[in-house]
């Protein structure tokens, strides 16, 4: 990892109840220990340092394992020992600075020592003493054993967090080639309802049969090329429905009545394509062709901070299918629920005489 994408590994761990959870646990043990072992009973810094110890040992273990200075997860053997090594024993001398620095003096040199000359030398500590105070064997062993464990724990810790990271990798590939599976079968969805509404015009009207080939063939075109990505510009988008509506111009007539409330200024922002063709395609084919005087179609686009705003309105009945069962609507719902989004981003309903359908996307600029 890089070393921004460390620090965010290191506050996301910080942030995770398990590390809390396990430091709380361990605190319990510790202090009930002591209990049971009938020590004195330990004030309100003793009580809580067991658990922060180990909170801190937790989080910045796997820290030095994590730095690859690329984006590979995890540091290799050697690099990794050769990084953890010197980062783990500073945080030993760390720990036994705390644990030590006010021991007594060391053992042998007593008070009331008396120095040859009869001189009574001994009242207190001598004054080298004063600067040099060895840590006692057993804080040595300690530390010891916190780098040790702080070494193979802060490997065990970055590996499961690599794994976790692959893992998560491998959802979001599986979810991506599900949701281009569901993305492609859009594409004849979509020529096979346009090729269905001309054949009734070929046979009524074949000078304007002949201007929608034309259209269809852009229709086509546009299909493949912003078909084919995970994320498009809301321009690419604006332009599919343009072609998808100019064949149903061409087929409808006058009743099509259209109001746009689209600002050019959103066509940069990034969505998964096919989001907003369907609702215009739906509302069409269930809506305005089935009324014998057509109806109106007013689709609204807005901006809500990061969150894009899609309303697909249309006069006409009521379609029985509002429920969204329909193949369109029903592969926009699968791919919205693949791309994380939450169960209410797409919401159909009745609003007076006006079929409603009502998208909310998470936007890239």
């Amino acid at each position: 990892m890089r070393a921004s994408t460390v620090v965010q590994a290191t506050w996301q761990r910080m942030r995770r109840p398990r590390t809390w959870g396990a430091a709380l646990l361990f605190g319990l043990v510790w202090n009930g220990t002591r209990v049971l072992m009938g020590l004195p009973e330990p004030g309100l810094i003793e009580l809580l340092t067991p658990s922060l110890w180990v909170a801190l040992f937790l989080v910045l273990a796997p820290l030095p394992w994590q730095w690859t200075g690329n984006d590979a997860p995890i540091a290799g053997p050697m690099r990794g020992a050769a990084q953890a090594l010197p980062w783990m024993a500073a945080l030993t001398v760390g720990v036994l600075l705390l644990l030590g620095p006010s021991g007594g003096p060391p053992p042998g040199r007593g008070m009331g020592r008396m120095e040859r000359g009869g001189l009574h030398r001994g009242v207190g500590p001598r004054r080298e003493d004063a600067h040099w105070r060895p840590l006692h064997p057993r804080l040595w062993i300690l530390g010891v054993a916190h780098l040790s464990f702080g070494l193979l724990l802060g490997w065990i810790l970055a590996d499961r967090e690599r794994a976790e990271l692959q893992e998560a990798a491998a959802r979001r590939a599986a979810h991506e080639a599900q949701a281009r599976v569901l993305q492609g079968q859009m594409n004849p969805h979509v020529l096979f309802n346009a090729i269905s509404g001309l054949t009734e015009l070929v046979r009524e009207d074949p000078v304007a049969a002949e201007a929608a080939l034309v259209n269809l063939s852009d229709l086509l075109r546009a299909l493949l090329e912003h078909g084919s990505r995970l994320r498009a510009p809301l321009g690419d988008e604006r332009r599919l429905v343009e072609h998808h509506l100019a064949l149903e111009r061409l087929r409808l007539g006058h009743r099509l009545r259209e109001t746009w409330d689209w600002p050019e200024a959103l066509d940069g922002l990034e969505i998964p394509p096919l989001m907003i063709q369907p609702l215009v395609e739906n509302a069409l084919k269930h809506g305005i062709a089935l009324a014998v005087g057509g109806g109106t179609l007013a689709v609204k686009v807005t901006l809500d901070e990061n969150r894009l705003c899609v309303r697909v309105a249309n006069t006409g009945p009521a379609p029985a299918e509002v429920a969204g069962q329909g193949l369109g609507l029903r592969n926009l719902r699968e791919r919205l629920s693949l791309l994380g989004a939450p169960a209410d981003a797409l919401r159909l309903h009745r609003d007076g005489d006006w079929t409603v359908a009502e998208l909310r996307l998470e936007v890239q600029a």
